[in-house]
């Protein structure tokens, strides 16, 4: 895999700074909504109207970015999550919030499904899973900053401080991408992998499996809406402090570039389109998220986390690799991959917050993604391929 250093700034960075702000926004969200003295469940219908609009949005823009300039899409994304930044502040009110939430998703709709096409059309720039991994490897580090770092620069005397520094990474992704070289699209070729036999399975085999990686992505989504999103609020209520939390957004996020490395290289072709891997790393969760459930202790909590990511480093990894694998409508197919796991992270923090708002305490929303996780395993039973080998 050769890469020049400069295409590895030029076309990747925006996937870092657009999730370092993304994360950054709804992180200190959240640590703000508790500093309002606002319950979880309203934060987490907060988070509901923000995925929900990206849910929506996410096919439609994916199919609309594979007739225009991806660019245009992408700028008018960085610039909205920006300017979201800036007015956040000014939010004290409920309905401030309502207002303002909705263009957090349609500014994710935007970016997301036309950034993952224009990616994955450059076949002169590596193979596609070598593409797929370099992706994963900047978005995850900027969702592993932003929420890492709200919580480090987070003061209830000066709450805002996130807000600001999210806003000027949008602007600087708006820099970034200006700078990149427009390149035509190619045709998608297939790509010839001499290190598995598993790499080329019937059409109708590879569409049984991007079923099955979205329905696993889906639990992973709702479980990282949960994590992510109303974790900081229920935490800091429970008397750990946000810069701990930030040591677990760490945790989690830091072992997903080691997994997206691991997931790039030919080794791992032996495991793609095949139900096992998925399997064993989602039961994994199930455990950790229980632990959670049941005990409170942040050494416990960190190595909970850091299994948890590597489960949602291979659900992801498998749910965007096998929509990009030789599909034509690349931008539809990043659609439906981002509107599934929006819809996983719309509903995570909503049902995540009225449980916790109910008589089971500040812990079962991790038993609910406990649950969420075990549903989504026998249906990928229900959808393997018939007559093939697990």
């Amino acid at each position: 895999m050769q890469f020049k250093f400069t295409h590895l700034i030029i076309i990747y960075f925006p996937a870092l700074f657009i999730d370092y702000a993304f994360g950054s926004v709804l992180s200190n969200s959240s640590f703000y909504s508790s500093y309002l003295n606002f319950s979880s469940s309203f934060f987490g219908l907060l988070v509901a109207v923000a995925t929900l609009c990206y849910t929506l949005l996410a096919i439609p823009m994916g199919k609309f970015s594979d007739r225009i300039d991806r660019r245009k899409m992408l700028y008018a994304g960085c610039l909205l999550l920006a300017v979201v930044g800036l007015l956040l502040p000014y939010c004290s009110k409920k309905i401030h919030l309502l207002l303002i939430f909705p263009c957090i998703g349609i500014s994710m709709s935007l970016f997301w499904p036309a950034y993952e096409a224009w990616l994955a059309e450059r076949e002169g720039e590596g193979k596609l899973i070598h593409r797929v991994m370099l992706f994963n490897l900047f978005w995850s580090t900027g969702l592993t900053l932003g929420p890492a770092f709200s919580g480090y620069l987070y003061q209830d005397t000066n709450p805002f401080r996130p807000f600001y520094l999210s806003s000027l990474f949008g602007i600087i992704t708006i820099g970034v991408i200006t700078i990149c070289k427009p390149k035509q699209p190619t045709e998608n070729i297939v790509e010839n992998d001499n290190s598995s036999q598993t790499l080329f399975p019937s059409a109708k085999t590879r569409n049984s499996y991007l079923n099955i990686a979205r329905c696993a992505n889906f639990a992973s989504y709702f479980t990282l809406g949960v994590l992510r999103w109303l974790a900081p609020k229920l935490t800091k209520e429970m008397g750990i402090p946000p810069s701990m939390f930030g040591n677990m957004m760490l945790a989690l996020g830091g072992i997903q570039p080691i997994a997206f490395l691991f997931l790039g290289t030919g080794y791992s072709t032996r495991w793609h389109y095949r139900l096992n891997p998925l399997i064993v790393v989602q039961i994994l969760s199930i455990i950790s998220l229980i632990v959670i459930g049941i005990i409170q202790n942040n050494i416990i909590w960190i190595c909970a986390f850091i299994i948890i990511g590597i489960s949602v480093a291979f659900t992801y990894f498998s749910s965007l690799y096998y929509g990009l694998d030789r599909h034509e409508d690349m931008g539809n197919k990043s659609g439906w991959h981002e509107a599934i796991l929006g819809l996983g992270s719309l509903l995570g923090p909503l049902l995540g917050g009225f449980v916790s708002d109910s008589k089971y305490g500040t812990q079962s929303p991790y038993i609910l993604c406990a649950g969420v996780i075990c549903i989504s395993i026998v249906v990928e039973i229900l959808l393997k391929p018939k007559n093939q080998d697990v």
